[in-house]
């Protein structure tokens, strides 16, 4: 267990977690990103979808953008590779994450309503001064049960994913963005579930949970287990039959 991990799990059984929650990431983080080893996982992901070819045939989606970091880290990443065709879709409320209900709730607010909130203007800003390309850069506002449809899709041209972020920590936005992304997957798709290892690893909860019924209701989609990342993160490739 790291040091993180320990402290944060001390700040749950004290109940003083929402507190230090705010009170860090309103002033003291900065533009950054919550989870730093995300940074090299997404190198290697890009590396790795260059080498598949699907970088070359899918776009970047990112589902909890928090300020935007990993998000602009990941189109700076491709720019170095010279994937400027590339389009990226950054999904969030802006309002932090919704209501932790049913399965979600725990009794020491490891989740809770309007966590890890950053408003849109703020994340564009964020964006514009890091040098985004707004060309092919995407930002959609709604809690994912609202906004992941068949609508956004079409507007957006959205058809295949080379890269996917999932960085929601709950069960039901995770089900929400697995639904949306099942029919925009090819054969190399790459998955980074940023919260793999939250609810203390219990396969029953949380991001565990969503991809086991994700994958019982896909079948024929082959999971490749890639490499783990920081405490919590975990990435997989997605093979479909030919």
């Amino acid at each position: 267990m790291t040091a993180r991990t320990i402290i944060v799990k001390l700040l749950q059984k004290t109940r003083l977690n929402r507190v230090a929650h705010r009170l860090y990431y309103r002033y003291l983080h900065g533009f950054d990103t919550a989870s730093r080893d995300v940074l090299p996982a997404l190198q290697t992901c890009f590396q790795k979808s260059v080498e598949s070819r699907t970088a070359y045939e899918g776009d970047y989606c990112e589902f909890g953008i928090f300020k935007g970091y990993a998000f602009w880290y990941a189109q700076d990443t491709a720019a170095k590779l010279g994937l400027d065709g590339l389009r990226f879709y950054g999904f969030d409320s802006f309002r932090g994450l919704p209501k932790v209900q049913g399965r979600d709730a725990t009794a020491n607010d490891a989740f809770y309503e309007g966590q890890f909130s950053c408003t849109k203007d703020r994340v564009t800003e964020n964006l514009e001064r890091a040098g985004v390309d707004w060309n092919r850069t995407f930002l959609i506002e709604g809690f994912f049960g609202e906004s992941l449809n068949e609508t956004t899709k079409n507007e957006l041209e959205m058809r295949k994913i080379a890269i996917a972020l999932i960085d929601c920590d709950l069960y039901a936005s995770t089900i929400d963005v697995l639904h949306f992304i099942s029919d925009m997957i090819i054969d190399g798709t790459i998955l980074l579930f940023d919260d793999w290892n939250c609810f203390d690893r219990n396969d029953e909860r949380g991001q565990r949970r969503a991809f086991r019924e994700f994958r019982d209701r896909h079948p024929r989609l082959a999971v490749e287990d890639l490499f783990t990342y920081g405490a919590y993160g975990q990435v997989f490739m997605l093979r479909k039959p030919h």
